[in-house]
């Protein structure tokens, strides 16, 4: 029981151990994400609010440009002599300034009103006809920077506006001047701006100025920002790019921008649980996941053990006796599973295991001699297609006395490969069978020539039947025959203890690369779309005479191929026998 305990211990041990480094790594990441896209989002609500700061600057920054113009302006200045021009030279200057005027409020994107006041003749001319000038009010009013105030004229009645005043001369006192130009527009062009601002975004940007003044948003949410404003230090906060605030158990990213024209900061606040959602959402998810990938884990390693790993133990266990020679049955567990099955199994093998052993040490026998005759057909169909189109090539040309002696050859060849009784021939039979080939082939080939050279110890060796036939054909296909002339020469000797059989041709051979990719070829199972006698030949010398004997291909340095078969030898050759060359 301890046993189980502790085995199952460790299973849960090492699934911990894989899920921890999972946690922390995800962790980690998560937490990264977090700080890069809260960081992306501030600098780009940073950014936004900046061009839309600077931009309603910018339209306040013209409206007072348009005021300095009319200040200056030569219709505008004749206001200043008014009183001594006839009723109608007044109306019609007064008309045309009116129309200038128009004109500048026209192309302003503001409701903006632009008044004219000449002190000396008492003279008033405004954009908005409806409009009249209040003495007390300009006086109380007056400043050469924009003014937040409560208009009180009565075409206003207590609007809430945006008021400059510029005088010829520029900078001289109320009292000395002898043109004053008002600029104003309503704060509620300021609230239309923040609507269409906050459209495109995901905070609440409102206005405030130095004394905590505040424009927002039609739909703001007064009570929060009340309470950012409360934990603001405007002129600190101006100073960075963004600032973090805890506002109603919520963190939020605050960014400010201060507006020289209008004295104003514009601030924005956006909450920080609303951006980074998608990822927090994720990572609940993740780890809802693990736990429950925990639990199902463990429900799964638990029924693991104990349905397969048990069993699998006590099949452990019976194949160990069985290796000391001890066949006793295992214990049969878990009645209702297939390791049931596999342990009554195993109890019922185990009796005949010794049988199966020599079964299959017979059976390898019977493959092995059945991979040498198999090996074996496939060279024979080679050879006879070759001469069946030699045949027909000599027949059509006439060549009676040729084709009967080809045939001769042939039938010998036929004679040979016909006798089936055993895969083995002395090497004297295959010479024989390969002077029979090569006297077929000189009967096509008008300038081959060969020679065959083999020791008498030689010639009652032993080898696979139609070994080198393959070897001598392709040196004349591939070799001899692309030229038209050449010598075969055929040579048996021994060194290092290994025989050698080589075919050597001086013909065309092959470059270093086609070399070596024949050599590859050599070693690899023949594919479909490709020749296998050569991997053939290696494969019946290693059944043969096992994995030391072989086949290897190498290039003459007078030019053509040489093909070895090479097989551990018995005892070396002491004679040489030449046949005679044709």
């Amino acid at each position: 029981m301890n046993t189980r305990f502790n085995t199952f211990t460790k299973i849960i041990t090492l699934v911990l151990v894989l899920l921890i480094p999972i946690l922390v790594l995800y962790w980690f990441s998560n937490q990264t994400s977090l700080r890069v896209v809260s960081g992306e989002i501030e600098k780009s609500m940073y950014k936004d609010l900046s061009f839309f700061a600077a931009q309603t600057d910018n339209n306040a920054a013209q409206l007072s440009k348009s005021g300095l113009l009319f200040s200056e302006d030569i219709n505008v200045r004749s206001l200043e002599f008014l009183e001594i021009a006839t009723l109608y030279e007044q109306t019609s200057e007064k008309l045309k300034i009116y129309d200038k005027l128009q004109l500048v409020t026209a192309s302003s994107t503001w409701d903006t009103t632009i008044s004219i006041y000449a002190p000396d003749t008492g003279t008033f001319v405004s954009s908005n006809v409806s409009n009249a000038l209040d003495s007390s009010q300009l006086e109380r009013n007056f400043s050469r920077t924009w003014q937040f105030i409560n208009d009180t004229r009565p075409f206003y009645r207590g609007e809430l506006r945006f008021v400059r005043y510029i005088t010829e001369p520029f900078n001289a006192p109320l009292k000395d001047a002898k043109l004053i130009v008002e600029v104003s527009f309503p704060a509620t062009e300021l609230i239309k701006a923040l609507d269409r601002f906050k459209e495109g975004g995901k905070g609440d940007p409102f206005f405030i100025s130095s004394d905590h003044r505040v424009i927002s948003a039609i739909d703001a949410d007064r009570g929060l920002q009340t309470e950012l404003i409360n934990q603001l230090d405007l002129k600190a906060l101006a100073k960075k790019t963004f600032t973090r605030f805890t506002l109603s158990g919520s963190e939020y990213a605050v960014s400010t921008v201060w507006m020289p024209q209008l004295k104003l900061y514009l601030v924005d606040y956006l909450p920080i649980q609303n951006v980074v959602r998608p990822i927090t959402t994720n990572s609940y998810l993740f780890y809802s996941s693990i736990f429950f990938l925990l639990i199902g884990s463990t429900i799964a390693a638990y029924f693991l053990y104990n349905n397969v790993q048990v069993p699998i133990r006590e099949l452990v266990r019976g194949v160990r006796r069985i290796k000391r020679g001890d066949y006793t049955t295992v214990n049969v567990l878990h009645p209702n599973n297939e390791f049931h099955f596999l342990l009554v199994s195993f109890n019922d093998m185990a009796k005949q295991i010794e049988q199966l052993i020599q079964n299959v040490y017979l059976e390898k026998i019977s493959s092995r001699d059945a991979n040498l005759k198999q090996l074996q057909s496939q060279i024979n169909p080679h050879f006879l297609y070759n001469c069946f189109t030699l045949i027909r090539s000599l027949t059509r040309l006439g060549e009676k006395e040729t084709v009967m002696e080809l045939t001769m050859h042939l039938s010998k060849y036929y004679r040979y490969t016909t006798r089936s009784e055993r895969p083995t021939a002395e090497l004297r039979e295959e010479m024989d069978l390969v002077g029979s080939y090569l006297a077929i082939q000189a009967i096509k080939v008008q300038d081959l020539s060969y020679e065959i050279d083999i020791p008498d110890s030689f010639a009652r060796l032993e080898l696979p039947r139609l070994i080198l036939q393959p070897l001598v054909e392709n040196a004349v296909l591939h070799g001899i025959e692309p030229l038209g002339c050449g010598v075969i020469r055929v040579r048996a000797a021994t060194a290092d203890q290994m025989n050698i059989l080589s075919v050597r041709d001086n013909g065309i051979g092959m470059s270093e690369a086609e070399l070596a990719a024949l050599q590859r070829q050599i070693t690899l199972p023949p594919l479909q779309d490709k020749g296998c006698a050569l991997w053939n030949t290696r494969q019946r010398m290693q059944l043969q005479f096992g994995p030391e004997a072989g086949l290897r291909i190498s290039r003459l340095a007078e030019g053509g191929l040489c093909a070895e078969l090479y097989w551990p030898a018995a005892s070396g050759p002491n004679k040489t026998e030449r046949l005679p060359a044709k």
